[in-house]
């Protein structure tokens, strides 16, 4: 099994590589067109930041969003990077936002505003651990219609409120869990609604990433 390996990054957002550094061993700052042209590297990472256009995901600008109806030039780097590492098979972390586009590219959507997660709280786990995370987010993945296994959720509902395009509350979220942590495993995509950048690198939620990303992406046991 390769030892050396490279986690790369965009150069935008809430991190670089840390604390995904406890698991590769080298960070590179990259390019979409560097993956495109084959660039060595075993995973990338995309971080935390402003709210994504819901145009990537077909639904229209709610009154509550921070993003409008076009793409950002971040959106269009981060989309663009994310199809070239699906092109050729690269793991992808996303991180808070990241995360959000996660969702998107694999085919879901994204509730457009919650309220309730600006504050760390409790999340379940698929695996029956309860752990604290960080919560800066207003947005939410909605992954239900798309092939993927719920890694965590937050342990309580914390939103009143689910705003979709129309500018009212989802009804379907009724039925759902808050996803906190999701595996999209047909592009190869490990979204995570925290943020582990933001927490002592010895935290329990920090640990907890890091061996998601050694079971479902390195494929090792944890």
């Amino acid at each position: 099994m390769k030892t050396d390996l490279i986690l790369a990054h965009l150069g935008m957002g809430t991190g670089r590589t840390q604390p995904f550094d406890q698991v590769y061993s080298k960070g590179e700052y990259i390019r979409p067109e560097d993956i495109r042209d084959g660039m060595e590297l075993d995973a990338l990472v995309v971080w935390g930041g402003e709210d994504i256009s819901p145009s990537l995901y077909g639904d229209r600008v709610a009154d509550l969003c921070g993003a409008g109806a076009s793409l950002s030039q971040r959106d269009r780097v981060e989309a663009a990077a994310m199809a070239e590492a699906i092109e050729r098979g690269i793991p992808i972390i996303g991180v808070c936002r990241g995360a959000q586009l996660l969702c998107a590219v694999a085919g879901g959507r994204l509730i457009q505003h919650v309220d309730g997660h600006t504050r760390n709280h409790s999340i379940t786990t698929y695996d029956g651990r309860k752990i604290i995370s960080s919560s800066v987010h207003h947005q939410m993945m909605y992954p239900f219609d798309v092939d993927h296994k719920m890694i965590a959720w937050a342990t309580d509902k914390r939103s009143n409120v689910y705003i979709i395009g129309n500018n009212e509350s989802d009804p379907l979220m009724k039925h759902h869990v808050e996803p906190e942590i999701v595996w999209f495993p047909k592009i190869k995509g490990l979204a995570i609604q925290g943020h582990p950048e933001f927490h002592n690198p010895t935290d329990e939620f920090v640990g907890y990433c890091m061996d998601l990303v050694r079971k479902f992406i390195l494929g090792e046991e944890v």
